[in-house]
């Protein structure tokens, strides 16, 4: 019976590392897709530059003279990828792909200490298929890696002072010491003593063996807090006020609130009222046990895990921050295992219940157990939220114009994903020695255009205090570069500068008034004449001034094909096309569709669509692309053609083709395109003229 029970065990054993092995390759898999897809965005310009810059001086020297300390050893390990690898975004964001995967074994081996095996594999499946995970995997932000060494140090945490094994002890002091430096948010981990304190009590406590880290990690953590008062100028949230005890005293404690407890109720409503409800049974369970003097292990367990949650919760409420979900991050694991405990628990309770007149009291009734997995796994899957292999999809193969609708991003204003990319490598591409640059967003536009003379930013305090005095004058304090907030200012430097060419590159800001000005973006928007590109966000946009010889701004048509917002093709620079650039699809041997609008709606009558492109192949007599355009109000189509390679009269040469259409009503255009993967294609751009009498009446005149 020993041999058999040992067999069994062993196969267990082999079937578990066999399933989280195959879990953190799907885990790989799912996360590594499209990573270098989409921009930089959020805030990881600001880390991306910090590896730039550790390439460059061996620490995170800003631009402007300053220094990121805020997550200083997460930038390290990003300078460290992009020396071995190579500084780029697939690279980078792999990091943070690689930091999550490791998450997966490390929840298991955390999770058993608390649930029994079956449940502990759940919550690897919970965590695998969680949109929050998905979201800050594929980041160049310090979240994955965070949780990863704040799981860490909780695990060794637990093995070094529950388990009572000393080289943990010694790991859980490291990992507590060098965690805040990943990010700040790291010094919730301050609070395991606290719980030891409260499960073990004073006796314990007060050994030598947790006083001796406890007061290290204290000092350490009051010397970090001591360093960002007195040396930082970068990564606040808030710009600060002073140096004063009481100004310190605000800054960090302006007022507590409640407020990271109702985060989790809106970012995972279901789950966090399960929890939330949990902790009230388990201060009723565990005062009944006190007062029996009954010892209980799990509830000794369970107490751990909820004082791991509540007290990070309650030390945030104190603190000045923008309220977002994602501070809550590193936490997710331990709402997850409370999650399983108290949905295990209630289903415990449920059956008791429900099934004591049946004589189903008894927990250890084998026709009990089944009911409470039964309402257990049920519970689950009703329960979890932001999970789903089919929304993960959605993250995964997210296009620029594609709607974020996650709790997880929403909160931060950003409802799609912004082009700074694309906009800041056409300027790249043109910029020339005595030209001058105007960005919104100066950070990306330092990585992306690699020039930023002047920040255009009219908001005020609370937006994005970036700003400081130099002997220079107002700069941003990133990149160094000189501040505009008024349009008077905005002028001035443009009429200032008539032999110099002034590109100005916006973003999605331009269209929030707490941002910028609403006069600012109607003097921006007012000149159409200087648009020359359009990010694939179709928000972020180029405007040139003083094009003295009208290579870029000449004319202008209905939509240039570069700015199409799609992730199939790719924009190519060339002198032969409208506003210096292109859209380049190369056949694949499959299928690409391509559906977008025309920029503006037009007034009932007929037309005369022009399209320009051109092809390096005109041997082919196949199809190789297929246009259709159909009114957007009316879903009526009116032109539907296909063009093969023989239609092209010359090879790498532009050319128009030109079509009749007719709009009812006041319409837009909408176009599909259908790459027949069987050519090369050079779109150079798109018109849309009126056409002032029926053009068949026209005709038979003539």
């Amino acid at each position: 019976m020993n041999a058999f029970t040992n067999f069994f065990l062993k196969q267990k054993k082999i079937l578990i590392i066999l399933f989280l092995v195959a879990a953190s390759v799907l885990f790989f898999i799912l996360r590594s897709e499209n990573l270098a897809r989409l921009s930089l965005w959020m805030d990881e310009g600001f880390y991306y530059l910090a590896a730039e810059k550790i390439l460059d001086y061996g620490y995170p020297l800003y631009p402007s003279g300053h220094i990121l300390f805020k997550g200083i050893l997460y930038s390290y390990l990003l300078g460290l990828i992009s020396f071995v690898f190579g500084l780029s975004e697939l690279n980078l964001r792999m990091f943070s792909v690689l930091a999550s995967v490791a998450i997966i074994p490390l929840l298991y081996l955390f999770a058993k200490k608390f649930v029994t095996t079956w449940m502990a594999l759940i919550s690897v499946i919970i965590l695998l298929f969680s949109t929050w995970e998905t979201e800050y995997s594929r980041t160049v932000l310090y979240f994955a890696p965070l949780q990863l060494v704040y799981l860490l140090s909780l695990y060794f945490f637990y093995k070094g002072f529950f388990e009572n094994l000393k080289k943990y002890k010694i790991l859980s002091f490291l990992f507590f010491v060098l965690a805040p430096f990943v990010h700040q948010l790291a010094m919730g981990l301050w609070f395991c003593y606290v719980a030891l304190f409260l499960i073990k009590g004073s006796k314990r406590f007060l050994k030598k063996d947790v006083l001796l880290p406890f007061l290290l990690t204290t000092v350490v953590y009051f010397l970090m807090q001591l360093h960002e008062i007195l040396f930082w100028k970068v990564g606040y949230v808030y710009t600060k006020t002073g140096t004063g005890f009481q100004e310190i005293v605000n800054y960090f404690f302006s007022g507590f609130s409640l407020a990271y407890f109702k985060e989790i109720l809106r970012s995972f409503p279901h789950m966090g009222l399960l929890v939330f409800f949990g902790f009230f049974v388990f201060v009723g369970e565990f005062s009944i046990k006190k007062l029996k003097s009954e010892a209980d292990f799990s509830l000794e367990n369970w107490y751990f895990l909820n004082l791991c949650l509540f007290f990070p919760l309650l030390f945030l409420g104190f603190f000045r921050t923008h309220i977002q979900p994602r501070y809550l991050f590193q936490l997710r694991p331990v709402l997850i295992l409370l999650f399983l405990i108290v949905a295990w628990k209630l289903s415990q309770i449920v059956v008791d219940l429900l099934g004591s007149p049946f004589g189903l009291r008894k927990r250890e009734a084998p026709l009990a157990r089944f009911l409470s997995v039964a309402l257990f796994v049920v519970t689950i899957f009703f329960f979890t939220d932001q999970a789903g292999f089919g929304k993960i999809q959605k993250i995964i193969h997210r296009n620029y114009k594609d709607r974020i609708s996650t709790d997880i991003i929403t909160r931060s204003g950003r409802f799609e994903h912004y082009d700074h990319r694309g906009v800041g490598e056409y300027v790249r591409h043109y910029l020339e020695k005595n030209d001058l640059v105007i960005a919104i967003h100066v950070v990306f536009q330092y990585i992306y255009a690699g020039q930023v003379d002047y920040w255009l930013w009219s908001g005020g305090p609370g937006t994005w205090d970036a700003w400081e005095k130099t002997r220079e004058g107002w700069k941003d304090f990133y990149v160094g570069a000189k501040w505009i907030n008024n349009l008077v200012d905005l002028k001035r430097v443009i009429e200032e500068n008539p032999e110099r060419r002034i590109f100005l590159i916006t973003c999605p800001s331009i269209l929030r008034i707490d941002h910028i000005s609403a006069d600012i973006a109607s003097f921006i928007k007012g000149n159409q004449d200087k648009l020359v590109f359009r990010g694939k966000d179709e928000m972020s946009e180029v405007y040139l001034w003083h094009d003295r010889e009208k290579k870029f701004t000449q004319e202008s048509h209905a939509l240039e094909a570069e700015w199409i917002p799609t992730h199939f093709g790719r924009v190519v620079y060339e002198g032969s096309a409208s506003k210096k650039a292109s859209f380049f699809w190369e056949g694949k041997k499959k299928k690409e569709l391509i559906t977008f609008s025309l920029p503006s709606s037009y007034p009932e009558g007929y037309y005369e669509l022009v399209l320009r492109m051109k092809t390096d192949d005109n041997s082919q007599k196949e199809n190789i692309l297929g246009l259709t355009v159909f009114s957007e109000r009316r879903k009526q189509v009116v032109l539907s053609h296909f063009f093969s390679g023989s239609d092209f009269k010359k090879t790498n040469e532009y050319q128009d083709f030109e079509f009749k259409i007719f709009l009812p009503k006041e319409d837009v255009a909408r176009l599909k395109l259908l790459s027949m993967g069987g050519g090369r294609l050079w779109l150079d751009y798109f018109d849309l003229i009126p056409i002032k009498e029926n053009p068949d009446e026209r005709d038979k005149g003539q």
